[in-house]
């Protein structure tokens, strides 16, 4: 199926920019379609790593489902708004707007939403806040593995580490004593390698900092369980998948497992790809997730996306605030996007 896209500026000021693509040949919704939101992955503008939204979009557009990317207000060609709200805050308005612009220039009022990373945070926020969204793929997104599967993790690490020069390089201690034994008689280099010696500097890795962390409420476990116990209960389509990033190997939902048992977990998609990195690198990597989203996203437009009735709610000691906005606490943990 052809497709045609359109440049759309929206939302209140008018300074949401994106890109609509849709089927060719089609001027109004048709029975049970859905239209698709594709959201920007950290700071990369609206065309996503890789190209993977404009890719996504001409797909899902191929297959007969419209798709709108879009930069959040101060990403990509979207100006800052002028408005006081915080980034989440913010957030939820312009996809809220974009949701609106879809609707209104396709007639379509039920929504999937593929988010990666940070889009993977932001969809849920949005899942959760508007109901015209019935389907929610979530690549990379919140991660929850138990102390087990942490020390797993950091033992791979480990063995891998005399092979890996891009591990080696991720840990500030062998950063400062590699300069040092390539400049030996450079005093700044010695100083640093020293000060590890005395415990002073960075912690070991980039990983350990919390650079990566946002300046937010954190986000944990019984808040992300009570959400998607929220959106079971609304038989919103939901789909976990996750690359190979945090780990290489995925036993049983050991990026979920903190949650094990839980009352949500049956009744969502959980996808594990251990050749496929955090933005798809390779045009293989691409092609198998963009196949298996497109395939899922037509899925829920057919009316098969394997929703459930009211599940239970989780032990009263795991009731938390309901206002919470989901943060990227445990977004990939430290997310490089």
């Amino acid at each position: 199926m052809a497709f045609h896209e359109t440049a759309v500026a929206f939302g209140p000021e008018g300074t949401l920019i994106g890109v609509l693509t849709q089927p060719s040949g089609e001027s109004s919704a048709q029975p049970g379609q859905v239209g698709c939101l594709l959201l920007n992955v950290g700071v990369n503008h609206r065309i996503g790593p890789r190209r993977l939204n404009v890719k996504a979009a001409r797909q899902f557009a191929q297959a007969g489902i419209p798709c709108l990317r879009f930069d959040l207000s101060g990403i990509g060609d979207s100006r800052a708004s002028g408005g006081r709200e915080d980034f989440r805050a913010q957030a939820l308005a312009d996809m809220r707007a974009a949701l609106d612009e879809l609707q209104a220039r396709t007639g379509i009022s039920r929504f999937v939403v593929f988010g990666v990373c940070s889009g993977a945070a932001n969809g849920l926020t949005l899942a959760l806040g508007d109901p015209r969204v019935i389907g929610l793929t979530m690549f990379d997104g919140y991660v929850f593995p138990s102390k087990a599967v942490r020390i797993e993790r950091k033992l791979r690490r480990w063995a891998a580490f005399p092979f890996n020069a891009a591990l080696r390089s991720n840990y500030a201690g062998w950063r400062d004593w590699a300069a040092w034994a390539a400049s030996p008689f450079d005093a700044s280099a010695r100083r640093k390698a020293l000060g590890r010696l005395r415990g002073q500097g960075n912690p070991g890795s980039t990983e350990d900092t919390g650079i990566y962390q946002a300046d937010a409420p954190d986000y944990s476990a019984p808040d992300f369980e009570r959400d998607m116990i929220r959106l079971v209960e609304r038989k919103v389509d939901l789909y976990l998948m996750f690359s190979a990033t945090i780990n290489a190997v995925d036993h049983d939902h050991d990026l979920m497992r903190d949650l094990r048992g839980s009352a949500f977990l049956p009744h969502v998609r959980y996808k594990f790809w251990p050749d496929i990195d955090h933005t798809a690198t390779t045009l293989a990597s691409q092609r198998t997730l963009l196949d298996e989203v497109c395939a899922w996203a037509l899925a829920v437009a057919r009316g098969h996306p394997e929703a459930v009735a009211v599940v239970a709610r989780p032990p009263a000691q795991h009731a938390m605030p309901p206002q919470k906005t989901p943060a990227a606490g445990a977004l990939l943990e430290a997310t490089h996007c």
